[in-house]
């Protein structure tokens, strides 16, 4: 079977390695032009591994490289807005006559820089509507919603547009023309105005960003002032839209913005992308943007130090050489070794005492906490990067499960419970080499 278009996908992280990898998968010839580990670990596997809340789990066969080295029938941009011009410059001598440019990116200003080198005729908007982070290096994880939404710029591009949409038509993923594409951008940008910012410089989770009465305040804030920026650009988003923007987060209330992942991996976000559009066309209007982007330019624009979360854990061991651990209320569930975080200003020992006592009614000394260990892989925390220092300490107690404990309970080391959160199973194992049987 021949291949129907030849792509490439330029800038392709998480966004593009995952629609890049179901264009593969529908018979087109595509290449990921990427960087750093994802592209070695892609290289090494030879092709993408998909996990995905709807599609399922399964590996596509897909050509990385590091640079464009032949002409293709699209080239999708999916870069951060900073590299756009970049990309448009490094892109422009790969297309093949006829051919169209996918701006597959955030914000309202990248696919105006696109059509500025190739043309309007020859580009084609397409708006993301998806969960994705690239965990590990060499696999895309598709957490939530998928849709697309794709328009021209002019009949010539709208027809191509048309063409691009052709293409998802098998691969199980809403993909559809949109008549009415700026206006969709703009609300897009709407949704990334409200979440990416805050969730980067609060470095919290959507879901948090919304019940949280101060930061929604915030939110509501920085939608009116794109609703307004929108309308500058001749865009008039409805009431109803924009009341709604901040309850749009169905599959999603636990999920990290794209800023935040960036800084959980030492990278500067896309500050500028998402906040400038507005922060331009209000000349000087645009308070509470201005303010936000100007916090996160000050926390993340240049070098900066990004440390993990220090916790504690305190395992209670009775005098039947039992432990004792609780079930978790909260994501992610199992049963725990009890602890936390160590608030500011706090030794580790006072955190691990207070901890213990919340969670579990059980109190201790300083004096009665035996260092085991400190525990630090990057990956130990699904929540994000924690460093955890675990003490152990004897007691007799009765526990009553409270904090973020459902349950509390001991358990003999023969007999501990299938499921455990985080790495607390290794951190058992290491408790029960150091004391013996």
């Amino acid at each position: 079977m021949s291949l129907s278009k030849k792509i490439a996908v330029f800038g392709a992280g998480a966004v593009g390695s995952f629609y890049g990898s179901l264009l593969r998968q529908a018979g087109n010839d595509v290449t990921l032009i990427t960087r750093g580990e994802h592209l070695n670990k892609i290289v090494e596997q030879n092709g993408v591994y998909i996990k995905s809340f709807s599609l399922g789990d399964f590996f596509v066969e897909i050509d990385a490289r590091d640079k464009l080295d032949d002409k293709f029938d699209i080239i999708i941009v999916s870069t951060k807005s900073k590299d756009t011009p970049l990309a448009c410059l490094t892109a422009k001598d790969f297309l093949k006559a006829g051919g169209f440019v996918v701006s597959m990116q955030n914000g309202v200003d990248n696919y105006k820089i696109i059509a500025e080198t190739f043309g309007k005729d020859s580009t084609v908007v397409c708006s993301v509507y998806a969960g994705l982070t690239v965990e590990p290096y060499g696999t895309v994880v598709h957490s939530a919603a998928g849709k697309l939404a794709v328009g021209g710029l002019s009949d010539k591009s709208k027809e191509k547009a048309l063409q691009f949409v052709e293409l998802f038509k098998d691969s199980q993923i809403e993909c559809k023309y949109e008549e009415n594409i700026e206006e969709i951008a703009w609300k897009k940008l709407l949704w990334n105005v409200a979440f990416n910012p805050l969730s980067a410089l609060l470095e919290t989770t959507c879901g948090r960003l919304t019940k949280n009465p101060d930061s929604l305040y915030l939110m509501r804030k920085m939608i009116d002032e794109c609703v307004q920026a929108a309308k500058v650009d001749g865009v008039n988003i409805d009431e109803h839209y924009k009341e709604n923007v901040p309850f749009m987060i169905q599959g999603l209330e636990d999920y990290k913005t794209s800023m935040l992942q960036d800084i959980e991996k030492l990278r500067n976000p896309e500050i500028g992308g998402i906040l400038m559009p507005v922060i331009n066309r209000l000349n000087g209007m645009a308070y509470y943007c201005d303010a936000v982007y100007k916090a996160l330019s000050f926390k993340y624009g240049g070098k900066f130090i990004y440390t993990p979360r220090l916790t504690v854990d305190v395992i209670v061991i009775n005098s039947v050489r039992q432990v004792l651990l609780i079930e978790r209320k909260n994501k992610p569930y199992g049963w725990a070794i009890p602890g936390g975080f160590v608030d500011y200003g706090e030794t580790v020992e006072k955190a691990a005492v207070r901890e213990l006592l919340e969670e579990t009614g059980i109190s201790v000394r300083e004096n009665d906490l035996n260092f085991l260990g400190v525990y630090s892989d990057p990956k130990r925390d699904p929540r994000g990067h924690t460093v955890s220092v675990v003490y152990y300490a004897f007691s007799d107690d009765n526990p009553v499960a409270a904090d973020d404990a459902k349950n509390a309970s001991f358990f003999s080391f023969e007999k501990l419970p299938s499921e455990i959160a985080f790495d607390h199973r290794v951190i058992l194992e290491d408790l029960y080499k150091q004391i013996g049987g």
